[in-house]
């Protein structure tokens, strides 16, 4: 009976071994590309932030105030009436500048329109428009689709299956047969005066292990991002139920026959709160309803804190479904735990290093099968005496 489970034992490894080789094989290049694309986007605020540093502060000269933000829109909207502007944010900091998320339509690769305009609160003076955020809105489309459309983000999305099968065999590949200190120091520890096939063995193997967690939730949580089959369970395990909220159809359509209030009026009541900043989504033409965040920290992308939705016409408190704020709720989460934005610069670090490792997986891998299946050993030449 031991021999019998031994054999089953045996033909299961070889089994997940030739599934983890193969499927490595065929999908590195992509998962390459996808986890390389992740490495350059982790930082970008910080990025945007470093480039945009004179701009981001302002000299606070006495006896100014701060204007109302519907001065300083009209204001940016006479000079720039092509931009279409998309959030408005605030700060608690009198020393920041205003900065408003703003689309350029006509703009072209890799500049893909999406960039910041910095604003002197106290002025209305332009300080600056970046389109830092451009590029990597360039970097997101090649980490979601390779510049490929619905094949391309066919293609990742069988990709990133495929990387998720490759973490959980590897898993199995790596785990010891035996528990003892010599498979324990191979297993945990990089034997760094090794040659250098051993080091790319053991590159693999150990830093992979380490990173396997959060590779695992980086994985899910991209499949839950542009896998609808995915994101239907992940939502309804938050929500209990299979039938999706939708946000635009709850939210008020604009009316004619009425005439909205200032957004400084509509913001007021927000603006006491203790938070650092505040954020508002800019309403289009065909909306009734404006958007407040109160936020602790903000990303180009996602946000801590709390969302409200207003009555543009009389500045009520919309009376959303439980559910949809749930869902929103677990869509920024979700981000924020593909984007490493969960808990700081220490979280963004930590997912640097962690797709850094991804990044190295197909190529470390790959030497290790060409070096079995190609590199013969080399046979000690005979001199004759």
């Amino acid at each position: 009976m031991a021999i019998q489970d031994k054999k089953q034992k045996s033909t299961w490894r070889k089994i997940n071994n030739w599934l983890h080789l193969w499927l490595g094989l065929t999908s590195g290049i992509i998962v390459f590309v996808i986890c390389l694309t992740g490495v350059a986007f982790v930082f970008h605020d910080e990025i945007n932030n470093f480039v945009n540093r004179e701009a981001r502060f302002v000299k606070v000269e006495d006896g100014l105030e701060k204007l109302p933000v519907d001065s300083i829109l009209e204001s940016v909207k006479q000079q720039y009436p092509k931009i279409m502007l998309m959030q408005y944010t605030s700060y608690k900091d009198s020393t920041k500048s205003i900065k408003i998320m703003c689309f350029d339509r006509s703009a072209t690769p890799p500049l893909l329109g999406l960039g910041n305009i910095y604003v002197n609160p106290y002025t209305a003076e332009v300080l600056k428009m970046d389109f830092t955020y451009g590029i990597f809105r360039f970097i997101a489309e090649i980490h979601a689709n390779l510049l490929l459309g619905k094949v391309g983000a066919q293609i990742v999305r069988i990709s990133t299956i495929i990387f998720l099968i490759e973490l959980i065999s590897g898993l199995i590949w790596w785990w010891p047969k035996k528990w003892n200190k010599t498979n324990i120091n191979k297993s945990f520890k990089v034997k760094w005066n090794a040659t250098w096939k051993r080091l790319n063995i053991d590159l693999h193997n150990v830093l992979g292990f380490y990173a396997l967690p959060l590779g695992i939730i980086l994985t899910i949580t991209g499949l839950i991002l542009t896998y609808e089959p995915v994101k239907n369970v992940f939502f309804t395990a938050f929500s209990g139920t299979t039938e999706r909220a939708n946000l635009q159809k709850t939210l008020p359509k604009a009316d004619s026959t009425k005439v909205a209030m200032p957004l400084a009026d509509l913001l007021a009541p927000y603006e006491k709160a203790a938070v650092p900043q505040i954020t508002i989504g800019i309403p289009s033409p065909k909306s009734g309803a404006l958007m407040i965040r109160t936020e602790n920290e903000t990303s180009m992308v996602t946000y801590r804190g709390d969302i409200t939705y207003v009555n543009i016409y009389s500045g009520e408190k919309l009376d959303l479904n439980p559910q949809l704020l749930t869902e929103l709720k677990m869509e920024n989460m979700n981000l924020s735990l593909h984007l490493g934005t969960w808990y700081g610069l220490p979280a963004k670090i930590l997912t640097f290093i962690v797709c850094l490792i991804c990044t190295s997986l197909p190529i470390t891998g790959f030497i290790i099968w060409y070096n079995r299946k190609f590199k013969k050993k080399r046979t000690p030449k005979i001199i004759n005496t």
